[in-house]
């Protein structure tokens, strides 16, 4: 009998012990720990870079440092686009007299000098072209030269001169030269080197 209290007062302290063991567990509080946040990358798009067109492209090769406006080299492309085609027909035609309508005066000067046809003529790939005129020199040196080629840009040493070109494997081959002379574009034959 004595170990049956023994046994009946020691399940009464574990009943006793536990339940205060669950009552203090029941009265704490147990915060739930939030499960981490995984955030989705962010996925910053960059922007492309823009691809030029090629009238862009053009429009900075063509004006250089100048600071030309768009629509000015767009203007002066076209006036020197215009004025080639008309050279085209006084070229085919060997008008003389036409042609110095759209030289310059300093051109003029320059070349109706015998010592500067001279020097000129002693450059010919064709030995024994005389050049004794100005028109020797349109008919034996400009129109050859110019013959068959097409402009396709323009290149601009300032904003009154003007070098009319065409473009084969990145390299400017120069078949005009212009200057604007009161707001007209004029051509002009650069001196002898």
């Amino acid at each position: 009998m004595k170990t049956m209290k023994l046994t009946t007062t020691m399940t009464i302290l574990g009943c006793a012990f536990l339940a205060a063991v669950f009552t203090a567990c029941g009265s704490t509080k147990v915060e739930a720990v939030p499960e981490p946040v995984v955030e989705e990358p962010v996925v910053q798009e960059v922007a492309a870079p823009v691809e030029k067109t090629e009238e862009e492209k053009e429009y900075e090769r063509s004006i250089g440092d100048t600071g030309v406006s768009l629509d000015t080299f767009t203007q002066d492309k076209n006036a020197i686009l215009a004025i080639i085609k008309e050279l085209a027909v006084v070229m085919k035609n060997y008008d003389y007299k036409a042609w110095l309508t759209y030289l310059d005066e300093e051109s003029k000067t320059y070349w109706s000098k015998k010592p500067n046809l001279s020097a000129a003529q002693k450059k010919l790939p064709v030995r024994g072209l005389q050049l004794r005129t100005l028109e020797d020199y349109f008919k034996h040196v400009f129109v050859p030269a110019r013959r068959g080629k097409e402009v396709t840009e323009i290149r601009y040493i300032s904003d009154k001169n003007i070098k009319a070109v065409q473009v084969q494997e990145d390299v400017d081959i120069v078949y005009y030269n212009f200057n604007k002379i009161n707001n007209v574009w004029k051509l002009h034959i650069p001196e002898n080197e």
